[in-house]
């Protein structure tokens, strides 16, 4: 038997694999197929073991090795007596071992999950893992944290590790936030006034990303913001099509919009403007000039 394990999703291919594995009568080989000689294919494929009659080799990303992609895809198109797991995550699916795989291997493909898909996964975990957070929790937690699903779930072991129940100031106190989710908290907190918090969420990001990309992140916050303050009582989904905007990130900024008046946006929007120039002119470290533009803000 032949299996074909791929997409972008790495956690859900981890646990087919881990099913799969755990699931065989026989012996286990894992191959690095980077490192893959082709030499090593007559005994991975035909060979047999002392203690075994069966053997699963697992091939990991033998796609970056063109001769021995090619040499597996002509052993599999011959016959080949042990089963095989082809493990990509992204393969130039125009090769032919690819489509000899696609055609006549088990597939597997495990997508990024969306943002319901994500609230579904959490939930489920959530009971498994017999915590107690509220839907509204759940909701803010993969809104904090994201949709790749080792975060998720690593995030959610750490917030277990507290007990009792878990609600978005846990989450805040506990969970690194995604560089989307921090702008738009670094935003709330600016248009509050809370100057320590926006200064914390600063300090965290300022150590992860780069600033020019999270000032892009910035400024399509406060466009939506825009967006939705002028739209006049918009749909949302009609505010998307008009503006390309994901209808999602319209609704995540809706709250703060509420809070907003529309010369606090055009002020916000005025700022950023101004900023821009100064990070593309001006030698000083652009995270201290990010950080100059949202303390003016606050005061």
């Amino acid at each position: 038997m032949i299996y074909l394990l791929t997409g972008e999703n790495s956690y859900e291919i981890d646990r087919r694999l881990s099913e799969l594995v755990a699931g065989y009568d026989g012996d286990i080989e894992r191959v690095d197929g980077s490192e893959l000689n082709v030499d090593q294919l007559p005994d991975l494929l035909a060979g047999v073991t002392l203690f075994s009659n069966k053997r699963l080799v697992v091939f990991k990303n033998a796609s970056s090795n063109k001769p021995g992609w090619v040499a597996l895809g002509e052993w599999f198109e011959k016959g080949i007596e042990n089963d095989a797991a082809i493990v990509e995550f992204k393969p130039d699916k125009r090769a032919k071992t690819y489509k000899w795989l696609e055609k006549h291997a088990e597939v597997f493909r495990a997508k990024e999950l969306s943002r319901g898909e994500a609230l579904s996964w959490v939930e489920r975990e959530v009971d498994k893992r017999k915590l107690v957070m509220p839907t509204g929790a759940q909701r803010f937690f993969v809104d904090y944290v994201g949709v790749d699903q080792w975060r998720l779930s690593s995030e959610l072991e750490k917030l277990a590790l507290g007990g009792g129940s878990i609600d978005d100031v846990r989450i805040r106190e506990l969970v690194e936030p995604t560089p989307q989710a921090t702008s738009f908290e670094l935003l709330d907190a600016v248009f509050a006034g809370r100057h320590e918090g926006a200064s914390k969420l600063l300090a965290i990001v300022s150590r992860q990303e780069d600033p020019y990309m999270f000032f892009g992140l910035l400024s399509s916050q406060v466009y939506a913001l825009s967006l939705v303050k002028s739209a006049g009582g918009k749909r949302h989904d009609t505010i998307a099509k008009e503006s390309g905007v994901h209808p999602f990130v319209l609704g995540k900024v809706s709250g703060l919009a509420g809070k907003l008046s529309l010369s606090q946006v055009r002020q916000m929007a005025a700022e950023l403007a101004e900023l821009d120039a100064s990070m593309k002119l001006r030698p000083t470290d652009p995270w201290t000039q990010i950080q100059a533009t949202l303390l003016r803000i606050t005061t």
